[in-house]
């Protein structure tokens, strides 16, 4: 087992970055205020408080020509910044920069408080960190200052890495609005390191309007593959787009790379009311986008500050980044439906190019994207685009940012910003108890000789929680039974007071009741059991709902989810999530909950009981061809008001059995952008662990990689309410594995990497065709899932000519 680190987040910046500013233009946008308010802003939530604080020290030359050559380090020790307008030819020498007395001292502290954060993540002084550094580095190249930019931190960062610690596969996603072409120039023919870039182009118009920040700009050599940029080429974009974004291209590819490392070069100017990048993402986003980034390379996740000029939404959204790595729950975004259709050509695009290098983008066809490859260079090739090997001999001074917008914009900006801050509160983190746990002995009294569902398997999991000092970092919750009017909630009377007549009958009796075709066994144990699984988990719902805990995991026997109505089955008697499901809706008034069926069986039962209801969306991963007979087809998608919150992910074939990544790819490709276009309150979770190797019944090869990635996904959702309910499994040996690496995700610990490389790449027999008619049938349902959009020959020829003519006139 890893060693725990000793902190969760570290954190690095020096108070020497606030005099780094422009001499001849004191109201820059890229000033000192854009650090100063976000360091304000942490010590106001008491963030630094929680985290590691890493002493910023001056980078030497040899760690800054990892990158740079020694030409720009002598130009820049030898800049006349004591006389300004010698300064100001200095600087017309390179795009878009400035400097002052500090600049060099400030970027050599961000270089080496970059590096510093870094050797104590390698270290295990802390899982991840924040590099709270400028000036900013991504557009810094070899040889060449440019946009704000005078070092290349992440670049640098990265090379160290590589070097110093023999890392081989780094990742470094740019969410900034700009792209950062001194980063894809530094790795463009290698695979050692993975450069995923979304930005502002605008096919080709938006700075720095090269022809080489296009989607079609893949890497060469070693690196073919290995550089993936996604342009944006309109503005105004918003939550559900970049979300899309991340759950088509960037995780699928992400988690496919499996890297050692991760490093973010962090621009918030995509937020909402930078005048810079013009787009609408809430502050609370980059939550999120950290929390999934969280789930690879074992948690370590470094992100560096690059751009951001709105201060407002800079500061709230750099705290919430901080927030995520800190293991806060995500705020709930507001319902992410309708993605633009140019990020959906973009998207088409991107996956069309990279997917003979991805296996995980093949799950889409993109055959009928080329007419959008068409568009895109037909655009693009009327604008004057410029490349890294011609550049202009002088550049204009960097100019102050201008803003454009009417006051009437303006103040629609302010009142926007407004009502995205105040639907994102911070809430007080919960530092104890966050973890919920009910277990309770007197459930394994009931016992059927011989039978698989046995006592053992909630002893298994307990002292797999045990063993790993779990249960000493949860908050145990009492049992207790279920009363008549709870299991009322999904179940009806005659048949709960048959199951009560099992506790005084004969055992002729229970013979006769003995369903063999059902596969249920009774004892004059089972009622009083399932009512004490059953309550149980009610006492857990409490729990959260009252903020006593997060989230929990109810190891509770027997099982439920095959439970019907008026019927026990398939070893289940009470259905415990769906009792679970209905106790929300009557007694916390909640509107959209989201049940997770992770069971190698489809809970046919929890499928009846909301069938027509659109307030639960039931989600099942599970073998279509295993038990229950004839459910769990695909095309079976609800009735009525409920039509479309039945979804099946029923491998349509088991052989060869499913890996981790037929999983991961399902939750990447369909459970998230669905989850996010419904927006639950509550996520349940049936928790069945039979589709892991060696189990008895299911024939899976799932490890416990796939259950604590699973986990670790759906704690995004809801504000982190989710609570997962044992159903089945029946390995004690992979009980014990996958049910305490569950626990240890809902903690908040990293979730485990996939050991396997065999296990990292979705299978074309199981996944794959699945996946895709999944979304086949779903599209009608659910805006988020990828779609090509419809082509019209006629259109783009016509919108061609009218931009040709349209440049002709402006020339």
């Amino acid at each position: 087992m890893a060693t725990q680190p000793v902190a969760i987040t570290g954190y690095t910046y020096d108070e020497l970055m606030l005099k780094h500013e422009c001499p001849w233009a004191k109201d820059h946008h890229e000033s000192p205020l854009r650090l100063s308010s976000i360091l304000d802003r942490c010590r106001e939530l008491k963030l630094f408080d929680r985290c590691l604080f890493v002493k910023c020290t001056k980078a030497n030359d040899d760690d800054i020509l990892l990158y740079h050559n020694e030409s720009l380090l002598k130009s820049l020790s030898q800049a006349p910044c004591k006389n300004i307008e010698q300064l100001k030819e200095f600087c017309r020498t390179y795009d878009d920069v400035y400097m002052n007395e500090f600049s060099l001292e400030a970027a050599k502290l961000a270089v080496g408080g970059s590096l510093n954060l870094l050797d104590s993540i390698m270290t295990n002084k802390c899982q991840n960190g924040f590099a709270l550094v400028r000036p900013p580095g991504h557009h810094a190249m070899e040889n060449e200052m440019n946009g704000f930019c005078l070092f290349n931190n992440v670049v640098i960062t990265a090379k160290t890495a590589i070097e110093k610690y023999n890392l081989q596969r780094v990742l470094i996603i740019d969410w900034d609005v700009h792209h950062g072409q001194g980063t894809q120039y530094a790795f463009y023919d290698t695979n050692k390191v993975l450069c995923i870039s979304t930005h502002r182009y605008e096919y080709g118009q938006y700075w720095p309007s090269l022809a080489e920040s296009d989607f079609d700009f893949i890497g060469e050599g070693d690196g073919q593959g290995f550089n993936v940029n996604i342009p944006l080429n309109k503005t105004g974009l918003k939550n559900a787009d970049y979300l899309y974004i991340f759950f088509n291209i960037i995780l699928p590819i992400a988690y496919e790379y499996d890297p050692d490392l991760v490093l973010v070069s962090a621009g918030y100017d995509v937020a909402l009311g930078c005048p810079e990048g013009e787009m609408k993402i809430t502050p609370d986003t980059f939550a999120h986008l950290t929390h999934y980034l969280k789930g690879l390379a074992n948690g370590k996740v470094m992100i560096l500050l690059e751009g951001g000029y709105c201060i407002d939404t800079l500061a709230e959204s750099a705290v919430w980044t901080l927030r995520s790595l800190l293991g806060d729950p995500c705020s709930p975004l507001q319902a992410c439906t309708n993605p633009d259709p140019i990020v959906r050509k973009t998207v088409a695009c991107c996956k069309n190019v990279l997917k003979d290098y991805w296996q995980s983008l093949r799950i889409d066809l993109t055959d009928k994207c080329e007419i959008w490859i068409k568009e895109a260079k037909r655009k693009q090739a009327l604008i004057p685009l410029i490349n890294n090997k011609i550049r202009p001999i002088q550049y204009d001074l960097t100019p102050t940012l201008i803003i454009k917008q009417t006051e009437e914009q303006l103040l629609k900006i302010q009142q926007d910003i407004k009502r995205a801050l105040e639907l994102a509160p911070h809430q007080k983190p919960l530092e104890r108890g966050r973890t919920l746990l009910v277990y309770d002995e007197l459930m394994k009294k009931f016992h059927s000789r011989g039978h698989c569902e046995r006592p053992g398997r909630i002893e298994a999991i307990w002292k797999g929680v045990q063993s790993r000092g779990l249960d000493q970092r949860c908050k145990m919750i009492p049992s207790r039974l279920a009363t008549k009017e709870e299991i009322l909630l999904a179940h009806n009377d005659e048949f709960y007071e048959l199951m009560k007549s099992t506790k005084t009958a004969s055992e002729r009796q229970l013979k006769q009741l003995k369903g063999a075709l059902r596969s249920v066994e009774y004892t004059n144990d089972v009622f009083d059991n399932a009512l004490l699984a059953a309550g149980s988990c009610l006492n857990m719902i409490d729990a959260i709902m009252t903020d006593e805990g997060r989230n929990g995991f109810a190891i509770v026997r027997p099982p439920g989810h095959h439970a019907h109505c008026s019927l026990d089955y398939g070893f289940c008697y009470f259905n415990n999530v769906a009792i679970c499901a209905r106790y929300l809706q009557r007694h916390y008034n909640l509107q959209r909950i989201l049940i997770i069926d992770f069971d190698y069986h489809m809970g046919d039962g929890v499928k009846d009981v909301f069938y027509e209801d659109p307030g639960v969306l039931y989600i099942s991963l599970h073998c279509y061809d295993a038990f229950p007979p004839n459910e769990g087809h695909p095309n079976d998608s609800g009735k009525d008001k409920g039509l479309g919150y039945n979804i099946n992910i029923g491998w349509l074939k088991f052989d060869p059995p499913a890996v981790d990544a037929d999983y991961i790819n399902a939750f990447h490709h369909v459970i998230l952008p669905i989850a996010y276009e419904y927006n639950p309150e509550f996520v349940l979770v049936c928790a069945g662990f039979d589709a892991a190797e060696g189990d008895r019944i299911g024939w899976g090869k799932l490890s416990a990689c796939a259950y604590s990635q699973m986990t670790h996904m759906l704690l995004s959702l809801a504000n982190g309410r989710v609570l997962e309910v044992l159903e089945g499994g029946y390995c004690l040996h992979q009980l014990n594995i996958c049910g305490s690496a569950c626990v240890a995700t809902l903690l908040g610990d990293s979730p485990i990497r996939c050991s396997e490389d065999s296990a990292k790449y979705p299978q074309d027999l199981v996944s794959v065709r699945t996946i895709q008619m999944i979304k086949d049938i779903h599209r009608s349902f659910w805006t988020s899932l990828f779609t090509i959009p419809d082509q019209n020959e006629n259109a783009i020829d016509k919108l061609a000519e009218n931009l040709e003519k349209t440049a002709i006139k402006n020339n």
